[in-house]
């Protein structure tokens, strides 16, 4: 059986690789990471220390043993914005098309949706990227952070926006259609073909902001 540490859990919370994890922390390389994920090392008080200095939210008595809860208590956004920590919601799948306002049709509110940490404030929600129509600007497993927009006023076109139409979520590159009652759909990966959606079938939009690396 493959040995999995518990500080794999925090890195596919934040959806980054042991490379990526390691310099976001200030390592130079990820060696002392995969010791410890590949169980050669047990996790030192030092590195304990590293982690907690670059995530404040992380418990330290959860990175000692893996047991209890992950996180600090996140219910006071105000507390931590005052650290320069900020939390949004990550949406399930099961969560979304025509309910990116918090309510879906199976009950799914926002109170159910995981509160997980954003690098930057101001952001609505985080979503799961899933497929490879925007790769490889938007992998498979990758998590975006996003932000509503009136789109029924300005729409920045050629910017990647999020959907949510009534045949459900898609996260594309937008662009003005020849067609004044529509825009149109643009996938990065050259292998997707464009489609038009129209504006009617269209409950909101939001920017992406920031993309989070997949593992």
């Amino acid at each position: 059986m493959k040995y999995v540490h518990w500080l794999s859990q925090l890195l596919e919370h934040l959806a980054e690789s042991p490379t990526s994890f390691a310099r976001s922390i200030g390592l130079k390389r990820e060696t002392r990471i995969l010791n410890v994920l590949n169980g050669r090392n047990n996790i030192s008080t030092d590195l304990c220390k590293i982690i907690k200095n670059a995530y404040p939210e992380v418990k330290t008595s959860w990175l000692m043993t893996g047991e209890g809860d992950m996180f600090e208590d996140i219910g006071n956004k105000e507390e931590l914005k005052e650290l320069g920590i900020y939390t949004t919601y990550l949406l399930p799948q099961s969560a979304l098309g025509g309910s990116l306002d918090g309510f879906s049709a199976n009950g799914t509110t926002l109170q159910n949706c995981e509160a997980v940490i954003s690098p930057i404030e101001n952001v609505d929600f985080a979503i799961t990227v899933y497929g490879e129509s925007m790769t490889p600007e938007y992998p498979n497993g990758s998590r975006i952070l996003i932000k509503r927009i009136n789109h029924h006023s300005f729409i920045e076109w050629g910017k990647t926006y999020v959907l949510d139409t009534c045949n459900g979520v898609v996260i594309k590159n937008v662009r003005k259609s020849i067609h004044d009652d529509r825009i149109t759909c643009h996938s990065i990966n050259p292998d997707y073909d464009d489609f038009d959606i129209f504006y009617d079938d269209i409950y909101s939009m939001y920017k992406v902001l920031m993309c989070l690396s997949a593992k």
